[in-house]
């Protein structure tokens, strides 16, 4: 039987071979190294994440529309023409992970922090987002995203995070990116239903860094700083060890989208 080549070429996120591995493993272990410049603790979680983690993350609430659920076929016994039609398909309990940070909450979930101290905790992830079209290193369905994970008092992560906008800049300045920063108006830990006058207020709490690849297109965003406050501290009962919920923050980067750049600044 012959296969349309459409069908074949149809792909979620790019193909890559070994030079744009190297590039890419390149890039990633840069985030690491400054990972392990703060003693972070290395994770690895899986693509899958419970639904029941997600909605209490309240992440359906605010990108509903970006959901994809993993499912199974309700009847296996069917015809093949008729196998994966999706009145035979039958979701189950887990979703494609939509980013790297909701399952360290759910990790750290009822745990209370020692006097004094945080959490930091690093790993890299596959990411599935039903965007509305593809662009390889832009938009993509699949992706595989970095992140930097704190938890702890506002005043302890504070240096960190400030330290951050550094540390990219100057990992941007060696992949002979340029960029710029600017404050997102997307805080996604927000459920919409809070409202847009509180989404101005607390804009601040996130920072992307911002590279133009193309006269073309408009700027990217490959990294972000995002603090929580408490968001996550309280629905997932991370505890201080005063017994207040913990601020929690993270610093994602986009690999699929630093790795794009890179490449294109090296042409």
């Amino acid at each position: 039987m012959k296969i349309a080549t459409a069908a074949l070429t149809a792909n979620a996120a790019p193909i890559r071979m070994s030079t744009e591995i190297a590039r890419f493993e390149r890039i990633d272990q840069a985030f690491v190294a400054w990972a392990q410049d703060w003693q972070a603790d290395i994770a690895q979680f899986p693509a899958l994440i419970a639904s029941s983690t997600l909605c209490h993350a309240g992440y359906p609430a605010s990108f509903p529309h970006l959901l994809m659920s993993a499912c199974a076929c309700a009847d296996p016994a069917q015809p093949l023409t008729h196998l994966l039609a999706s009145e035979n398909l039958a979701p189950t309990d887990w979703l494609l992970s939509p980013a790297v940070c909701y399952h360290a909450y759910a990790q750290w979930s009822g745990q209370q922090l020692p006097e004094g101290s945080g959490r930091i905790l690093t790993a890299r992830g596959r990411c599935f987002r039903r965007e509305i079209e593809f662009i390889p290193g832009r938009r993509q369905i699949e992706f595989e995203m970095r992140e930097i994970i704190l938890c702890g008092d506002p005043e302890w992560m504070e240096p960190f995070l400030t330290n951050a906008v550094t540390r990219i800049d100057e990992i941007a300045t060696s992949s002979n990116l340029s960029g710029v920063w600017a404050l997102a108006e997307d805080p996604f830990f927000l459920p919409v239903a809070q409202g847009k006058a509180l989404i101005q207020r607390l804009q601040e709490t996130k920072k992307e860094f911002l590279v133009r690849s193309s006269a073309q297109l408009d700027p990217l965003a490959i990294a972000s700083i995002n603090r929580h406050g408490t968001f996550f501290g309280e629905r997932f009962d991370l505890r201080l060890a005063n017994g207040a919920p913990a601020h929690t923050a993270c610093i994602a980067f986009g690999l699929d989208r630093w790795a794009s750049a890179t490449a294109n600044a090296a042409a």
